[in-house]
């Protein structure tokens, strides 16, 4: 979780603002695995809350669509949200209030955020070679041996003749 303590701001002037520097070791957000979360939030005391504004930098674990092999894909996190006043109620456009303690617990937009900032086809690496099409053997750890059947369209078989006799 990510908890912020905005006790200061609650009764803040309209216009004052603070600044907090995150730096966090791995952490587990519902289905998010992040391996660090760093970066500057702004602060800011609005009319119905407190607005966080900043780019916090994070490692997110997700999957290669080509190998299936779990890694971790840097993110930059452009947070910008009204957090609400104790008694607010949470709704779609606000997922975030403090408690009446003044407590805010960021979690929600910082998964949303970290979600929307990864490539939608992740790749573990450039050069990534993916699974064998015939046996599913991760290619990047070596060559295959399974045997490859080559499979061709029969309505192909006519051109594939005069290839032949060509040879």
């Amino acid at each position: 979780m990510v908890k912020l303590n905005l006790i200061s701001l609650i009764h803040a002037k309209v216009g004052q603002q603070e600044t907090i520097t995150l730096e966090l070791d791995t952490l587990k957000i519902d289905d998010l695995r992040l391996d660090y979360l760093r970066g500057d939030l702004q602060l800011t005391r609005v009319a119905d809350g407190v607005l966080a504004k900043g780019n916090l930098e994070t490692s997110v674990e997700t999957e290669c669509v080509r190998c299936l092999e779990t890694f971790f894909e840097p993110v930059v996190i452009e947070l910008e949200d009204v957090i609400g006043l104790p008694g607010a109620d949470v709704t779609v456009e606000r997922p975030v209030c403090m408690s009446k303690d003044g407590w805010a617990d960021l979690s929600p937009l910082i998964r949303e955020c970290a979600w929307l900032g990864l490539p939608i086809n992740p790749i573990c690496a450039p050069d990534c070679r993916g699974l064998c099409p015939q046996c599913g053997g991760n290619l990047n750890r070596g060559e295959c041996t399974c045997e490859t059947v080559e499979t061709l369209d029969p309505r192909w078989e006519a051109l594939r003749s005069l290839l032949n006799e060509k040879a």
